[in-house]
C-alpha cells in the first residue's frame, strides 16, 4: 500500500533545500546513507522517480517537484495540528532574515498581519546578501530566511518572480554617461554577476560609482542624479524612471525570491513562513513609468 511518510518527505525536503544529501543529512541529524536509503524507499514504495543525479549535481523530477510541494504543505499542517493539541496560539521568537531591499515590500505589510495573529511572537529580522542567509538557516542561526535564489543553483522554495529594472532618478539623465555609472549592491549579490554580464553582452561600458550593502545608500546615491542602478519590482520607487534599450540599456533577467525554513522549525516559525507566502502571493504595486 502506498503512503507517504513524513519523515522521508522532511529528508526530502532538506536535500532540496541544501542542495544535496551530505548537507541534508547534516540537517536532519542522520547519515548520508541513512538518507539515501529513505529517498529510495520513498521511491520504491511510491513507484516513482524523486531525484534526478547527474555531474552537476542533484535535481527534482516534475513528479519530484509536485512531491516537495505537497510535502511543503503536509508538514506545515501537521506542525499546525502538534501546536493545536499542545494548546495555545504559538509563542516564543522567530529569527528571520532577508535582503535590505525586500523590507519594505515584504517584511513590514508581513509583520503587521502576524503580530495581529500571533501577539505573544517576538521576530528579530537580519539582513544581509542573500548568499549569507541561506548558510545561517543551515547552522540554525535563523529560522526563516526571504531571499534572491541563485538561477545558476536554484535552492529552498520558489515563492515569486520579480523583474529586474534599470532605474534612474527623474529629471536626471545619467544613463548618457559613458561609461554607465552604477549604483550597486556589494559583490556577492545575486543580481550584480546579471547585471553586469547584460552590459558586457551588449558591448556597454560601465563602472561602479557607488556601491552599499544598504537600500537606503542605494536610493541616496541614485537621488543625486550620477547614478543608474537595478532593483527588482518590488524595491523600485514609484517615482523613478525605468530604463530599456530605448536608453541604450540591455534587457535583464527576472530574479526569483525564494524561502527556506529550518527543518526543524517551531510552530512560530512555520506560521511567519506561510504569512511570508501569502503576502508574496499577493501582486506588487506597479511603479509609474
Amino acid at each position: 500500500m502506498r503512503h507517504l511518510d513524513t519523515e522521508s518527505l522532511g529528508m526530502l525536503i532538506a536535500i532540496v533545500d541544501s542542495g544535496g544529501f551530505t548537507a541534508a543529512a547534516e540537517r536532519v541529524g542522520r547519515t548520508q546513507s541513512a538518507v539515501s536509503a529513505r529517498i529510495a524507499q520513498l521511491e520504491d514504495n511510491l513507484g516513482v522517480r524523486l531525484l534526478e543525479r547527474s555531474r552537476r549535481g542533484i535535481s527534482l523530477t516534475e513528479t519530484g517537484e509536485r512531491l516537495v510541494a505537497h510535502a511543503r504543505r503536509l508538514l506545515a499542517f501537521e506542525s499546525e495540528a502538534l501546536a493545536d493539541l499542545k494548546g495555545g496560539t504559538p509563542e516564543g521568537s522567530v529569527r528571520l532574515g532577508m535582503p535590505d531591499d525586500y523590507v519594505d515590500a515584504y517584511f513590514t505589510p508581513t509583520i503587521a498581519r502576524f503580530a495581529a495573529a500571533y501577539p505573544r511572537v517576538e521576530i528579530s529580522i537580519r539582513c544581509d546578501l542573500s548568499k549569507n542567509l541561506e548558510p545561517e538557516v543551515e547552522r540554525g542561526q535563523l529560522d526563516v530566511a526571504l531571499f534572491t535564489r541563485d538561477l545558476a543553483r536554484p535552492t529552498g522554495e520558489l515563492l515569486k518572480r520579480e523583474k529586474l529594472h534599470w532605474l534612474a532618478a527623474r529629471g536626471h539623465r545619467p544613463e548618457r554617461n559613458d561609461p554607465l555609472p552604477l549604483a550597486l549592491f556589494p559583490t556577492g549579490c545575486r543580481a550584480r554577476p546579471h547585471i553586469a554580464a547584460a552590459l558586457d553582452k551588449a558591448g556597454k561600458s560601465w563602472r561602479v560609482a557607488c556601491t552599499s550593502s544598504s537600500q537606503g545608500g542605494i536610493y541616496a546615491a541614485v537621488e543625486t542624479g550620477l547614478c543608474v542602478t537595478a532593483l527588482p519590482e518590488c524595491a523600485a520607487p514609484p517615482e523613478w524612471r525605468r530604463l530599456g534599450p530605448s536608453d541604450g540599456l540591455p534587457a535583464l533577467p527576472d530574479m526569483e525570491i525564494g524561502l527556506v525554513l529550518a527543518p526543524a522549525a517551531s510552530p512560530a516559525a512555520r506560521r511567519l513562513a506561510e504569512t511570508l507566502r501569502a503576502g508574496l502571493a499577493m501582486p506588487t504595486a506597479v511603479a509609474a513609468a
